[in-house]
C-alpha cells in the first residue's frame, strides 16, 4: 500500500503540494478563531452526579437571583495603621465605580460596608486593627470561565484609574477565586504563546545540527506548519457542527490549554516522522536512484513503521474519550486527530516536498557516493556518532544479562521514589508569585479569614422542615451553631446569623441585640438564605461556612470532609431535626474535591485503557507477546522513573510550599511517555526484524542498535527538545508537565530503547524464549533487496 502512495505522491507532486496548501488556506478562511471558540473551566466538565454539580444546580434553583459562583474581593489596606476617613471614602467611590460597570462587568451583586446585613458581614470580618476593608464583587460565572479574563482587565484599569486619586500609603489587592482563576487562564495563554515560539525555535536549530542544509531544514517545517493550520482548524470547524439541524446532540469542545499539546506533540512527532522518512530518502539516493524513485521507495519502506508508531500514540490519546472529566474526554481524542493529521501530511506533503528538491535540499553538505560492498551509506548521522553506537551494539550484544541488571538496579531507587506520587489540586499555588491573585491573596491574608472570599455553601433541603414558620428557624439556629462547633470552621451566616457573629444568647433591647434582630428580618437576609423559589418555599435553607483556610488547599478539603460526615450522621439519626434531610454542597472546595475524585478516577481507567489499546497495537505490529509485554513494561517503568525524578527535582525547587505534583502532570505525562516511548522500541524493533533476516537473530540485533542508534537518539532530542518548551510559561503545571516529558522521552531515548530492550531481546534471542529464531546466517535470509528498512 505505502508503495502505491509513494508512487502516486512521485508521480503528482506538484498537485499534491497543491492540494494540502488549498486545503489549509481554505479551512482557515471559513473555520472560526481559535481562540473565539475555545473554553475553560475545570469546575464546569464534571459528571452532574458529583456533588458539587448536584449542589450548583439546587443552588440555581433555589436562589436564581442570588446565585454567585466565583467572587473578586478587592482589599484597602493602609500598611501602618487604621483607615482613615479618607481612606474609607476613597473605598466607597472605588466600590460605586464598579456599580457604574456592573451590567457591563457580568457582576451579580457588589458588597462592601455600606451594603445593608452584608456590609455587617465583611465589617465583622475587618482585623481588629482597622487597617483593611474589602469590596466583594460576586460573578455567576464559574471561577475558570474564559469570560473571567475580560472581567479582570476592566477591573484592573478601573483600579489604575482609580489609584490616581487614591490617599497616600494605601495599597490595594485583588484576589478572590475568580481572580485566580483569571490569572491562571492569562498565564496559560502566555505559555501558549511562548511555547508556540520558543517550539519553532528549538526545532529550527536542532534541524540545522542535524542536517546543516537550509533547504532540508524546511521541509519539516513547510509540513508541520501546514498540518497545525488544518488540524487546528477543522477543531474549530467541528465546535460548530452542533448548530447544524439534526446535530444537537454534538458537544465537542476545545480549551485554551489544548494548543499547548498540539503544538509541541505536532512538531516532536512531525519532525520525528520527517526525520525517518528525509533519513531514508537520503539513504536511496546513495544507493544511487533518481529523486522520483528515491521519493517512492522511501515512503514504501518507511510507511509502515511511522504509521505503527504513530498509532500508538494516537490510540493512546484517543482513549481520554472514556474519561468522566470533559476536558480528558475532549482534549485526547482533539490531540489524536491533529497527529492523524500531521502523519498524512508527512507521507504526502513531505516526500512531494522532497521529490521537487531532489539532492539539493542536502546542499552544501551533500550526499555520499555508495559502492557495492560499502555499508557505509547504512549508518546514520555523523561517523562520531556511527562509531559510538557500533561499539555500544557489540557491548550489549555480548554482555547482555549483566547490562539488564545494571541499569534496573541503577534505576531502583528513583522507581521507588515515583511510587509514592503525591498530587496538588491547590489552584493559587499554581501561579507564579508574581501573579495578581497572588499578591492580592497575601495582602488579604494578613487581615481576613482566608476562606473568606470563597465560602463552603450548604443547602438543607427538607420537604417538611417548614423553614419560613418559627419550627423551621430553630431547626436553622441549632444547626448554625452545631456548624460553628466543628474544627476549621471560622464562621457561619444563616438565616440565623446573617452577619456571622458566634451563635448564643443575645439581649433584644441592646444596640447589638437591636441590629442582628433587624438584620435576621431584612428582605436581603431572606433572600439569601431562605429560597424564595415557590415551589420550594420552606424546603430549603442555605448555609455560608467561612472556613480557617484557603478554599483551594488540602486543609479546606479535609474541613469539607469533616462536615459532610457529620451532616450525614444527622440524617441518620432517628427522629431528630435533620432525618431523611438532604444537605447539598457547592463552592470552590467543593468542586475541587470533586475534581480530585473525577480525576483521580479518570488517571486509573485512562492508564489501563491506554497499556491494553497500545499493547494490542504491538502485538499486531510485531507478532511477538513476550517481546511485546516486555516493551510496555520497560516504558511504564521509565514513566515510574521519570515520575520519580520529578517529584524529587520539584520537591526541592520549591522547597516549603511543595504540596505536590500538579494533578494534569501524572494522567498526560502517562499517556504521552507510553505511546511516545513505544514510538522509539517500534522503529528498533521493525528495524530488528529486518536486520534479522538478513544477518540473523544475534547478528542482525547489533546491527540494528548500531543503525538505528543516531537517528532515534536525534528524534529523542528534538521531541524532547519540543516538551522542554513548555517550561517557559509560568503556570507550574505545565511546566512541571514540560520538564517530565522532556526527561521521560530522553530516558527512553537514553535508556530504555538502547539499552534495556536491545538487552532483553539479546537475552530472548540467546534462550530461545519465544518461537524459532530467524535465520541463522545471511545465506538463509532473503535478499537485501527484498527487505524492508523501519
Amino acid at each position: 500500500m505505502f508503495d502505491r502512495i509513494g508512487n502516486l505522491v512521485s508521480r503528482y507532486w506538484i498537485l499534491v503540494v497543491a492540494v494540502w496548501i488549498a486545503v489549509a488556506t481554505g479551512l482557515h478562511f471559513v473555520a472560526p478563531h481559535w481562540d473565539d471558540v475555545t473554553n475553560d473551566g475545570d469546575l464546569a466538565y464534571m459528571p452532574e452526579s458529583m456533588p458539587s454539580v448536584e449542589g450548583e444546580q439546587l443552588l440555581r434553583r433555589a436562589f436564581p437571583e442570588n446565585h454567585g459562583r466565583s467572587e473578586f474581593a478587592v482589599v484597602v489596606e493602609r500598611p501602618n495603621g487604621a483607615l482613615t476617613n479618607d481612606d474609607l471614602r476613597w473605598s466607597d467611590r472605588l466600590a460605586e465605580l464598579f456599580r457604574d460597570k456592573q451590567k457591563q462587568l457580568g457582576v451579580v451583586e457588589i458588597w462592601n460596608r455600606n451594603t445593608d446585613v452584608v456590609g455587617d458581614q465583611l465589617l465583622s470580618r475587618i482585623s481588629k486593627s482597622g487597617q483593611a476593608t474589602v469590596t466583594l464583587l460576586r460573578l455567576k460565572n464559574e471561577f475558570m470561565a474564559v469570560g473571567n479574563i475580560a472581567i479582570m482587565n476592566q477591573l484592573e484599569q478601573v483600579l489604575d484609574q482609580a489609584k490616581v486619586d487614591a490617599p497616600g500609603g494605601l495599597r490595594v489587592g485583588l484576589s478572590g477565586s475568580a481572580a485566580v482563576g483569571g490569572d491562571m487562564l492569562r498565564s496559560a495563554a502566555q505559555s501558549i504563546k511562548s511555547t508556540e515560539w520558543i517550539t519553532i525555535a528549538l526545532v529550527i536549530l536542532i534541524l540545522f545540527v542535524v542536517y546543516r542544509a537550509p533547504l532540508l531544514v524546511s521541509i519539516p517545517l513547510v509540513t508541520i506548519g501546514v498540518s497545525l493550520v488544518v488540524s487546528t482548524s477543522l477543531l474549530a470547524l467541528a465546535t460548530q457542527f452542533g448548530r447544524v439541524p439534526g446535530f444537537g446532540w454534538w458537544n465537542f469542545k476545545i480549551f485554551t490549554t489544548t494548543k499547548i499539546f498540539i503544538v509541541v506533540i505536532l512538531f516532536g512527532a512531525g519532525t520525528d516522522f520527517c526525520l525517518f522518512l528525509i533519513s531514508r530518502y537520503k539513504e536511496e539516493l546513495e544507493r544511487g536512484l533518481e529523486r522520483a524513485a528515491a521519493a517512492t521507495e522511501s515512503v514504501g519502506r518507511v510507511g509502515h513503521a511511522l504509521v505503527a508508531s504513530a498509532m500508538t500514540t494516537i490510540c493512546g490519546l484517543a482513549t481520554m474519550y472514556f474519561a468522566d472529566f470533559g476536558k480528558f474526554r475532549n482534549s485526547g481524542p482533539a490531540i489524536a486527530v491533529c497527529l492523524a493529521i500531521t502523519l498524512l501530511a508527512c507521507l504526502t506533503l513531505a516526500p512531494a516536498l522532497l521529490r521537487a528538491g531532489g539532492r539539493h535540499v542536502f546542499w552544501p553538505m551533500g550526499l555520499r557516493q555508495w559502492r557495492p560492498g560499502d555499508e557505509a551509506h547504512e549508518a546514520l548521522d555523523s561517523p562520531t556518532t556511527s562509531r559510538f553506537w557500533e561499539w555500544a551494539s557489540r557491548v550489549i550484544i555480548r554482555h547482555p544479562g549483566l547490562i539488564l541488571m545494571v541499569s534496573i538496579l541503577a534505576l531502583m531507587p528513583l522507581f521507588y521514589a515515583g511510587l509514592d506520587l503525591k498530587i496538588s489540586y491547590d489552584f493559587l499555588n499554581e501561579l507564579d508569585p508574581s501573579c495578581v491573585s497572588v499578591q492580592g491573596a497575601a495582602l488579604a491574608k494578613r487581615h481576613f479569614p482566608p476562606g473568606d472570599t470563597g465560602p463552603l455553601t450548604i443547602l438543607a433541603y427538607k420537604p417538611d422542615a417548614h423553614f419560613d414558620q418559627p419550627e423551621g428557624e430553630h431547626r436553622i439556629e441549632r444547626l448554625t451553631k452545631q456548624l460553628y462547633e466543628l474544627d476549621g470552621v471560622e464562621s457561619v451566616r444563616s438565616m440565623a446569623e446573617p452577619t456571622g457573629d458566634r451563635p448564643g444568647y443575645f439581649q433584644p433591647f441592646r444596640s447589638s441585640g437591636l441590629k442582628k434582630l433587624a438584620a435576621r428580618r431584612h428582605k436581603i437576609t431572606k433572600a439569601n438564605y431562605l429560597t424564595q423559589t415557590p415551589e420550594l418555599v420552606g424546603k430549603v435553607a442555605r448555609f455560608d461556612v467561612i472556613l480557617d483556610y484557603e478554599p483551594f488547599s488540602p486543609k479546606a478539603v479535609a474541613t469539607l470532609e469533616r462536615i459532610e460526615r457529620y451532616l450525614d450522621d444527622l440524617t441518620k439519626r432517628p427522629q431528630g431535626d435533620w432525618t431523611r434531610a438532604h444537605f447539598a454542597r457547592a463552592g470552590t472546595t467543593v468542586g475541587i474535591r470533586d475534581l480530585a475524585a473525577i480525576t483521580s478516577s479518570d488517571r486509573v481507567l485512562i492508564e489501563r485503557l491506554v497499556v491494553i489499546c497500545v499493547l494490542g497495537v504491538l502485538i499486531v505490529l510485531l507478532r511477538r507477546p513476550l517481546v511485546c509485554v516486555y516493551l510496555i513494561l520497560s516504558v511504564l517503568f521509565s514513566y515510574v522513573v521519570t515520575i520519580g525524578v520529578t517529584q524529587l527535582a520539584f520537591a526541592w525547587w520549591y522547597a516549603d510550599v511543595y504540596q505536590g505534583l500538579d494533578w494534569k502532570v501524572p494522567i498526560f505525562l502517562f499517556v504521552i511517555l507510553i505511546a511516545v516511548g513505544e514510538d522509539y522500541n517500534i522503529y528498533l524493533v521493525t528495524r530488528v526484524v529486518e536486520e534479522q533476516k538478513r544477518h540473523g537473530p544475534i547478528e542482525g540485533l547489533r546491527r540494528a542498535v548500531a543503525r538505528t542508534g543516531g537517528i532515534i537518539t536525534s528524534c529523542g532530542v528534538i521531541m524532547a527538545g519540543t516538551f522542554i518548551s513548555m517550561m517557559s510559561g509560568s503556570l507550574r503545571g505545565v511546566l512541571e508537565l514540560g520538564f517530565a516529558l522532556s526527561l521521560g522521552v530522553m530516558l527512553d531515548t537514553c535508556i530504555v530503547r538502547p539499552v534495556l530492550v536491545p538487552a532483553f531481546m539479546a537475552l530472548v534471542e540467546e534462550h530461545r524464549w519465544f518461537g524459532p529464531r530467524g535465520p541463522a546466517s545471511p545465506s538463509e535470509a532473503e535478499t537485501p533487496a527484498e527487505a524492508t528498512v523501519g
